[in-house]
């Protein structure tokens, strides 16, 4: 049997604005229907709105992980995203360890206009994460100046050798082998 127009329904009558709205939606639709449409509704018809208020429903009935929405919203926003999704330590050697990174295509598409150029994706995000790693290690002796003198010395960075070669690559050693 078919539903009544909303309209005909003596709940209808009195509501103006976004209440009525919500009321129709909530009478018409049923599931991802319905969410859909309160969606559009809560973002006033703006389509980005509207995207993150669908991404945050989708979060909320487990459907996303909040890595993927925050990514999913990044995307929806037309920004660059990058975070760390997972961070490991070799528990035979501390020095050693890895970082999985997740991102967007347009965080790839900033680095290149940046500067920072590669064969693939993967390729430009891992010279932009080695520098910022660089740039840590090089900020390692400059925040030793600033009250460090007391602490403990990093073993791993002063047993660390730089070797310039000839093609332009630096080598690492370590005297604690």
């Amino acid at each position: 049997m078919a539903k009544l127009p909303f309209r005909m329904m003596p709940g209808s009558w009195g509501l103006r604005g976004k209440t009525r709205a919500i009321a129709e939606a909530e009478y018409l639709y049923e599931g991802e229907e319905l969410t859909a449409k309160l969606a559009e509704i809560e973002a006033d018809g703006d389509p980005v709105q509207t995207e993150l208020n669908m991404l945050a429903e989708k979060l909320k009935a487990g459907e996303l992980t909040f890595p993927e929405y925050e990514k999913e919203c990044a995307n929806a926003k037309d920004e660059p995203f990058v975070n760390v999704l997972d961070m490991g330590i070799d528990p035979e050697n501390v020095a050693n360890g890895y970082f999985e990174l997740d991102y967007n295509d347009l965080f790839v598409k900033m680095l290149t206009e940046n500067g920072i150029v590669g064969k693939s994706d993967e390729e430009i995000v891992n010279i932009w994460f080695n520098r910022i790693c660089r740039t840590i290690v090089a900020q390692e002796g400059a925040d030793l100046d600033y009250g460090l003198q007391e602490a403990v010395p990093n073993k791993f960075v002063e047993d660390v050798e730089y070797v310039r070669r000839d093609i332009g690559q630096d080598e690492v050693s370590s005297t604690d082998e």
